[in-house]
């Protein structure tokens, strides 16, 4: 074990207290108020300076190495939690109904505070500043545009972030240089047509018709229509029509995700469902309201610092850490946003929580899923050692 993975194991009591406490007090996106407050507390033991930004929840704090330099590097964790059960069965489950750390951003939150605690005791091994964002609302609700407009990191050169992955053992990390992580748009299609008697359907226009030619249009766009070797997703996942079993409704409404790897890949999948979805209801005699929403950006990881992020975890976990991810994921995450026109690099990396046991493991945003304190040291360590190689 490396001396600086021996000092992140010291911590562990303190970081697991802290996750427990946050874990058990869980507040949904915009509303972590007491999470915040807990965060500033707990750095204000620490001596560690947060700035005075205008934002109701979420906190940068700032360490000032005291070697020559001036390299500003941000280490990011999110904060929030989901609105959803917790049913993670343990002595510390959540308090409040319908909300749950089944992310594990409280684990986030406790390896940052715990970097926090040992970065602010090693100043003089490190040069530059370090810039600890705890961000609000990272799910769906784009927090990091709250930070982003409060100006705390408007001097960043990079930033890091990691994420519990389930599919890696606790003492693994990995890192995937890159695209890595899809966009998330949204649409809401509601298609008009006119209502009448099912038995009469010469006397309606039948919007359920045009509905479902254009749920079988839009789920043909990326087989058809998108490169072979360019990942990318529709997914109609909602659909709502009438109320009697022979009524032709005068309208539906129907909604779903997009995702895409590439941004030119974004726009033409848009492009492709306002034509999809408009001709579908003019070919019935509808006509299509069309709601499309831009969630977060693709999300590249900058292929140089996510290979430095693979040797500081290298160098303090040892070589057989490190773990090869699989490829991109189409999941999303507004981490993204932070590198869409601010910040020049940045990388999101994975830390293992998974017991290495046989069979599926318990994944993210299930509601037996918890966080496992024995990922905490593995993750400090290899923030820190990034710290102290990038900021020599």
């Amino acid at each position: 074990m490396t001396e600086l993975l021996k000092k992140a194991q010291e911590l562990k009591g303190y970081c697991t207290e802290m996750r427990h406490t946050i874990h058990q007090n869980p507040e949904p996106s915009f509303k972590e108020f007491k999470t915040t407050k807990l965060i500033k507390a707990e750095l204000d033991k620490m001596g560690v300076e947060y700035l005075p930004l205008d934002i109701p929840t979420g906190v940068v704090a700032v360490i000032r190495g005291t070697k020559p330099g001036n390299r500003i590097t941000a280490l990011r964790a999110d904060i929030d939690a989901l609105q959803m059960p917790d049913l993670c069965g343990k002595e510390y489950a959540s308090k409040n109904d319908g909300v749950a750390h089944a992310c594990g951003h409280d684990g986030h939150t406790a390896v940052l505070l715990g970097v926090a605690k040992l970065l602010s005791g090693m100043k003089d091994q490190f040069s530059g500043t370090v810039k600890l964002v705890f961000q609000p609302a990272e799910e769906g609700l784009g927090g990091s545009k709250i930070i982003l407009n409060s100006g705390g990191v408007d001097d960043v050169e990079s930033i890091v972030c990691l994420h519990a992955w389930p599919y890696f053992k606790v003492g693994e990390i990995g890192a995937w240089g890159g695209k890595y992580m899809a966009s998330s748009d949204r649409f809401l299609v509601k298609i008009i047509g006119q209502s009448g008697h099912g038995a009469r359907p010469y006397k309606a226009v039948n919007p359920i018709t045009a509905a479902a030619s254009a749920v079988s249009g839009l789920l043909n766009i990326v087989p058809n229509e998108i490169v072979t070797s360019e990942q990318a997703v529709i997914s109609v996942c909602t659909i709502h029509a009438g109320v009697a079993f022979n009524v032709i409704p005068d309208a539906v409404e129907f909604g779903g995700t997009v995702r895409a790897l590439d941004p030119d890949v974004r726009d033409q999948l848009e492009e492709r469902i306002y034509r999809t979805v408009n001709g579908a209801a003019a070919m019935f005699g509808c006509r299509a309201e069309i709601d499309y929403e831009h969630g977060p950006p693709p999300l590249y990881n900058d292929p140089g610092l996510a290979a430095e992020v693979v040797a500081a975890g290298e160098k303090a976990l040892g070589k057989e850490a490190i773990r090869e991810l699989d490829g991109p994921v189409m999941g999303s995450e507004d981490f993204s946003f932070y590198l869409q026109d601010k910040i020049e690099k940045g990388v999101f990396f994975r830390l293992g929580v998974g017991t290495g046991e046989e069979g599926e493991p318990t994944a993210l945003h299930n509601s037996h899923f918890d966080f496992n304190d024995d990922a905490i040291p593995y993750g400090i360590a290899t923030m820190v050692q990034l710290v102290l190689d990038q900021h020599q």
